[in-house]
């Protein structure tokens, strides 16, 4: 199964009920998480995501051949209006929305503001490592931005027997972590100037980490050519072979053309 957070169906879910670990069931339970819901996502990517869970059901099946079923036995009855709570849009995205009065939660219930774009960012990729099983932190005062993330989140991070290194950690914008030891560090940005700031204070991180963790800076696609000049610098050069830029594009888009 993908994780615990399953949606019960409703009165205006009941035409999309399917058998529980079935191919089309298990994507409307994604598609329904709130930390899902309202995202748009290309049948390729919740291909991924599908595989990525183990299910016994499809274990031998390529990422392709899911992605291929989901466009046959899922695309064409959301397309027609079998489900009232998903939308798709040419090119096989799909995704699906809150309805008034059914029930289903609301990606972002109770929000005071919008969520900023870094924010917006910062839920994705976390929420994708928790469909994947990964132990996700996230700073103490981003979380209550992500409340239907909250609750699922990792709350305290491996101690690198170091003060500096470790509030260093704990200020990274997504900390993925898998069999209880760091595997990948994401710094959200929203210039390159910010990412290498971002990349020096990682600095004490990777001297203490033992194995070093991989190290993703998401920055706006214009700001990727500056980044890679800035990761020249002799302060930054040593992260070349542990750093790997991530345009936003491919996190909000990645099967855009």
């Amino acid at each position: 199964m993908l994780h615990s957070a399953t949606l019960a169906p409703t009165a205006a879910h009941a035409s999309a009920r399917h058998r529980r670990g079935s191919l089309v069931g298990d994507a409307l339970t994604l598609l329904r998480d709130p930390g899902i819901l309202g995202i748009w996502l290309h049948a390729n990517r919740l291909a991924e995501l599908l595989a990525s869970a183990h299910a016994p059901h499809r274990a031998g099946k390529r990422t392709q051949q899911i992605a291929n079923e989901l466009r046959a036995k899922l695309l064409p009855p959301a397309r027609s209006g079998v489900y009232p709570d998903l939308e798709v849009r040419p090119g096989s995205f799909i995704r699906a929305v809150s309805l008034a009065g059914t029930g289903a939660p609301m990606a972002v219930p109770g929000t005071p503001r919008p969520l900023s774009r870094h924010e917006r960012l910062q839920g994705l990729l976390a929420g994708t490592h928790l469909l994947m099983s990964d132990g996700v932190y996230l700073p103490a005062n981003d979380r209550n931005r992500h409340p239907d993330l909250r609750n699922r989140l990792t709350l305290t991070l491996p101690s690198l027997g170091d003060d500096a290194a470790d509030r260093s950690l704990a200020q990274v914008d997504v900390v993925v972590l898998r069999g209880g030891r760091l595997h990948r560090l994401y710094e959200v940005e929203s210039n390159a100037g910010k990412a290498a700031k971002a990349l020096l204070r990682l600095g004490d991180v990777l001297a203490t980490a033992g194995t070093p963790p991989e190290i993703v800076t998401a920055v706006p696609d214009a700001q990727v050519d500056r980044l890679k000049l800035e990761l020249e610098r002799p302060t930054l050069r040593a992260l070349r072979g542990v750093c790997r830029i991530l345009p936003f594009s491919e996190i909000e888009d990645p099967f855009g053309p």
